[in-house]
């Protein structure tokens, strides 16, 4: 079993703490192994995006350049998809999306969970929630969260029209707020 770690990188490594936190984690869950330091590992490319590959010890290292990309078009998808660790093997998420839309909100028990890509966050009006029940716990997320820029929230589908923005959090994006969206709301419920 192989994981990753994905990591932004501008002048320093972003989000470092967390990063290292849910690898060595994951690393002594599975293997009972003692904590490394990723800055021991990485080298320093401004305004790169870097994927740490890792099982007991470091496996692989890549630099990839920075690739802005837009979302606005959401499609809800049901499934009772597992992925409380960062896997390498993504074909179960992957399977998940759908051709004409930017990316999929996972709906798992009734309760929004994630996208493929990111922890998600609602802004009511007066403060933003992320849902307490997260496919992922992101470094991102865990971030925002220690700093109280976000609560955790119970949302389930018949919620999301209360709130007027939505936000992707994760490593590469940071906090992405996106204004104006679209939600598909299928109701046929696509199990994997």
């Amino acid at each position: 079993m192989r994981f990753i770690e994905t990591l932004l990188i501008k002048d320093s490594i972003q989000n470092l703490l967390y990063h290292n936190i849910r690898m060595n984690t994951t690393r002594a869950i599975f293997f009972r192994k003692d904590p490394i330091d990723l800055k021991d590992f990485i080298d320093i490319k401004k305004n790169t995006r870097c994927r740490v590959l890792y099982d007991e010890e470091i496996i692989k290292i890549e630099y990839f350049n920075l690739v802005p990309r837009k979302f606005k078009k959401f499609k809800i998808v049901y499934s009772d998809i597992e992925y409380n660790f960062k896997y390498e093997n993504r074909e179960k998420l992957n399977n998940l999306k759908t051709d004409g839309y930017d990316e999929i909100i996972i709906v798992k028990n009734g309760l929004i969970t994630d996208t493929t890509i990111s922890n998600l966050a609602f802004f009511d009006g007066k403060e933003w929630f992320t849902p307490d029940t997260p496919l992922l716990e992101g470094t991102k997320r865990m971030e925002l969260l220690e700093k109280g820029m976000i609560k955790e929230k119970k949302i389930k589908i018949e919620d999301l029209n209360r709130y007027k923005k939505i936000a992707m959090l994760n490593a590469i994006l940071g906090f992405y707020e996106i204004n104006q969206f679209e939600i598909d709301v299928i109701w046929k419920k696509e199990i994997t």
